[in-house]
């Protein structure tokens, strides 16, 4: 019994009748637009202006091919993630990446089941879809069940739900349901400031249940058709133009109002998600501060735990031309000054051998390629000039050049900020994560004979400063034996760099 089929609504207005599911479906699952029932009805409301045509899919329709999807002019699309905890969609994690790579708008939605424990359905919820995204709808929880339970009852078990989801996304979930259903079965007014996504079939300007008084988004039929999907589709319009939509999305988003929601981040808004700042004796930035972002599609960003701090996020690389994951560490400093840059690589985690860390320094950048899989600690990239204050950062992108095949991985730690010439302050380190400094050292001091036939355009591409230019010519100077080994590893690391863009 396909029970998600029959749990849809089946709004033909000419019926009367209701639908009840039992047995395998669990539960009574009311027709949401055609049921009777007493009470007011309200008048039919129609959008306010301009639509735009969306979707909705579950795994009953295959592998949508979402290029055609986005080609056909579907603009959002509401992608299920579970029906309650027993049944997750096989087709979510899929579905969810390709329509944020064609540029679809996407939300999830989840069918709610009373009877279990809201709670663990909003976290399954939660788990699978991830950090939202700039531009990602709300969540929306789909209420057409009642599992015979008074209305009450479900009010309060969908309010559970609600203020856990909203707690942990920052945003205001859609309710999807239909007006005799909402009316009859369910009867709660508490929930009007939530946007409203209404299901009543083959009407342009569909009835809304009290306590709302318009609609966000409108299920017209099941019967649709789209490009890149087989017939019988979910179609869906949106109360608004693009611009409107594009604002709907942002909802609930207020840079400025002290809370670090989860699609703001350091860059876009500081002055809510404040960054730790790099003082004047330097310190390390984990991956796990809010200054550090793990972008792209969250299913491919790994958490285990092990390195720095006991957390570290990995993913895999690939030889493509574009970036699908990466890390990016925000930086702002108290005092402008010149810090070596190192970069913590725990064993076995660490395997790229080309991870290519771009810094954001200064209003410059620079690149150098650092081999994760040689230290199994804390391996240097080189030394940067900063500036006091923010918008300066260090990012490491997937696209290293291996292919996904190898199934390299490529790993976000923690990365560390030591003013040149200062010490290492043992109290910012254990001694378990400084141990592997000593042997990067020495294993790029090994490189400097190769270095040393690197051109001072690299050097000066690099900003690698005059000390090592004299390094470079033979000049042995003022420098310390360990000042040497330092920037012969840098010089080291210079050469692969120019021999990559050669």
């Amino acid at each position: 019994m396909n029970c998600a089929r029959i749990n849809r609504p089946r709004l033909g207005l000419a019926s009367a009748a209701l639908l009840l599911s039992s047995g395998a479906c669990g539960g009574s699952t009311v027709d949401l637009a055609t049921a009777p029932g007493g009470g007011s009805q309200q008048s039919a409301v129609c959008a306010s202006g301009a639509t735009l045509d969306g979707i909705d899919v579950s795994y009953y329709d295959g592998q949508p091919d979402w290029d055609q999807i986005k080609n056909s002019g579907i603009a959002f699309a509401f992608i299920r993630v579970s029906d309650g905890t027993a049944h997750e969609d096989s087709e979510f994690s899929r579905n969810w990446s390709e329509a944020r790579r064609v540029g679809v708008v996407r939300g999830v939605y989840q069918y709610f089941r009373p009877a279990v424990d809201p709670i663990a359905q909003a976290d399954l919820l939660l788990a699978k879809m991830g950090t939202l995204e700039p531009g990602d709808l709300p969540p929306v929880i789909d209420v057409e069940d009642d599992a015979g339970l008074p209305g009450s009852t479900v009010a309060q078990k969908v309010g559970q739900w609600i203020d856990h989801v909203d707690a942990a996304t920052g945003r205001t979930s859609i309710i999807y349901t239909g007006f005799y259903f909402w009316r009859d079965q369910v009867g709660s007014s508490a929930f009007a400031d939530h946007p409203l996504w209404i299901a009543w079939y083959d009407v342009a300007c569909p009835d809304v249940p009290p306590p709302w008084s318009d609609w966000a988004f409108h299920q017209h039929t099941d019967s649709g058709t789209v490009p890149g999907m087989p017939p019988g589709v979910d179609l869906d319009v949106f109360n608004g133009d693009a611009a409107a939509l594009a604002d709907f999305a942002q909802a609930g988003i207020a840079c400025g109002d002290g809370r670090c929601d989860a699609t703001e981040s350091h860059l876009g808004c500081p002055g809510d998600c404040r960054c730790e700042e790099i003082p004047v004796a330097g310190r390390s930035v984990d991956q796990s501060e809010t200054c550090f972002i793990g972008g792209g599609d969250p299913q491919y960003l790994h958490t285990e735990d092990a390195g720095y701090g006991d957390t570290l996020i990995w993913t895999h690389t690939t030889d493509s031309s574009t970036v699908d994951n990466y890390g990016r560490w925000n930086l702002e400093f108290t005092q402008a000054g010149r810090y070596r840059l190192e970069v913590f690589t725990p064993a076995p985690w660490s395997q790229s051998t080309l991870a290519s860390y771009l810094v954001h320094h200064a209003g410059d950048d620079a690149s150098a390629v650092v081999d994760q899989s040689a230290v199994d600690g804390w391996q240097t990239v080189g030394d940067f000039d900063f500036t006091a204050g923010r918008d300066q950062w260090v990012r490491v992108d997937d696209n290293t050049g291996e292919p996904a095949t190898g199934n390299v991985q490529l790993v976000f730690d923690a990365i560390r900020l030591t003013p040149v010439g200062a010490p290492i302050d043992a109290g910012r380190a254990d001694s378990s994560h400084d141990a592997g400094r000593s042997d990067a050292i020495a294993s790029d001091a090994g490189a400097e004979t190769d270095a040393a036939n690197g051109s001072d355009a690299a050097l000066a591409e690099f900003d690698g400063g005059s000390d090592l230019q004299a390094l470079a010519a033979g000049c042995d100077c003022a420098a310390t034996a360990t000042q040497r080994d330092a920037a012969g590893g840098l010089l080291a690391l210079l050469w692969v760099a120019r021999r990559r863009r050669g």
